[in-house]
């Protein structure tokens, strides 16, 4: 079987296509898609790039099984603690529970890197006390965790005519196999979860169902009526509610879709009163869920942040007090901490590093400015799994945080 570096490598060395932006317009435009991207990450009442099951329903259409093949990746050797002398750092940090931990590590310690992309994956199955290496490092365009053992990477395309390729990981990222989608799905199966994918890049995602005991993935029959874009695969879910954020596709307003049946069928609500869109066209909406029904949407126009809130119940969004925050309007996001304070948080450039600022409302009062005791504020975006554990990481230097309430941090790896 031919070796997935060498695919990786074969996709990698393809011409880039011509741009018509000048040296100076090519770097501003990566530098806000670059910080839309930390941004679009945060999850607050969820996961991160985490996806979590959802209410038990059956897979009317069937998902296929995974393409026959000898498994990638190989086996684990124990490392410890995942904070080597090396240096490397950290490129996302994913965790299904407050015991299962993923860490991607950058496979770069000296000097530029030929592949940002390429990370080696290190797993822990005791809240980060020991780490263990999860195979040889692997290529991926985007990561996520669907539970314990259950791990789905967008990858470099090695099929053709597809940008991305699928893998997935049913031993914790040990091992990894193509995942297979045909056909479409009436809903998102009992134990599996959705994502927002598509195979070629820069194009509108849509949703599929995952059946993480088989690897198969089949895209869902009834679509959200909205035009949807992430680079993190996953969409939210809480209290048997898939949630997902687009732009009505109408009036390029944007908007939140809601299904209670697992993906069966679609509510939408369009915020036609959130602020003028800064740019050309709006952007999707920032959700940040709980452990219950309740949702907090966010958007933006110039420094004023218009924050949404949904109780779940018949899609209504009641708009609470907008936040006026200085600095660019397209760094920010949200997480929703266990007392129920809803946390705004900003990335502004520092001198040396850029850093992050955060303001926090109650039952819909003002946003005042708060610091999170312990956490780093070149740490973030801060995320929350399933059973209520909040984490970040702190790239630069290596250090994944944990906290039990959003407010009180402490690290959980050594330095």
């Amino acid at each position: 079987m031919t070796g997935l570096r060498e695919l990786f490598e074969d996709a990698a060395g393809s011409s880039a296509r011509p741009s018509r932006l000048t040296a100076n317009e090519v770097y501003d435009a990566g530098r806000r898609r670059h910080r839309r991207r930390l941004a679009a990450a945060t999850v607050a009442g969820a996961t991160a790039l985490t996806l979590v099951a959802v209410a038990a329903v059956n897979l009317l259409a069937p998902v296929p099984p995974p393409v026959d093949g000898t498994p990638i990746a190989g086996q684990p050797t124990t490392t410890g603690n995942p904070d080597p002398a090396s240096g490397r750092r950290i490129r996302w940090a994913l965790a299904a529970d407050r015991n299962h931990l993923y860490l991607s590590l950058s496979t770069c310690t000296n000097g530029p890197c030929q592949s940002k992309q390429t990370v080696a994956l290190v797993g822990s199955t005791d809240g980060g006390r020991t780490w263990s290496d999860r195979g040889a490092p692997i290529t991926v365009s985007a990561l996520a965790v669907l539970g314990p053992d259950t791990l789905i990477a967008a990858v470099p395309g090695i099929r053709p005519g597809a940008d991305l390729t699928l893998l997935a990981s049913l031993d914790g990222g040990r091992t990894w196999a193509a995942a297979r989608s045909a056909g479409t799905a009436e809903a998102v199966p009992a134990g599996g979860t959705a994502i927002c994918w598509s195979p070629q890049l820069g194009t509108p995602c849509t949703l599929h169902a995952v059946d993480p005991a088989t690897h198969g993935v089949a895209p869902l029959a009834e679509q959200p009526p909205l035009t949807m874009r992430t680079d993190a695969l996953q969409i939210e879910e809480s209290a048997g509610r898939l949630r997902v954020a687009g732009t009505d596709p109408v009036t390029g307003r944007p908007a939140v879709s809601t299904s209670t049946d697992a993906g069966r069928s679609w509510s939408t609500h369009v915020f036609a009163d959130a602020p003028a869109c800064p740019e050309e066209k709006c952007e999707a909406p920032l959700l940040a869920v709980t452990g219950t029904a309740t949702t907090y949407a966010t958007t933006t126009g110039g420094d004023v942040r218009a924050v949404y809130r949904s109780d779940g119940t018949g899609g209504r969004w009641q708009r609470l007090t907008d936040a006026h925050l200085p600095d660019e309007p397209a760094t920010n996001g949200s997480f929703v901490t266990a007392d129920g304070t809803h946390v705004l948080f900003q990335l502004v450039n520092g001198r040396n590093a850029d850093a992050r600022r955060y303001w926090a409302a109650r039952d819909g009062g003002a946003y005042q400015a708060v610091e999170l005791v312990g956490l780093p504020t070149t740490a973030g975006p801060v995320r929350r799994t399933p059973d209520g554990w909040f984490y970040a990481s702190d790239d630069a230097v290596g250090t994944l945080y944990g906290s039990t309430d959003g407010w009180r941090w402490s690290p959980v790896t050594r330095r």
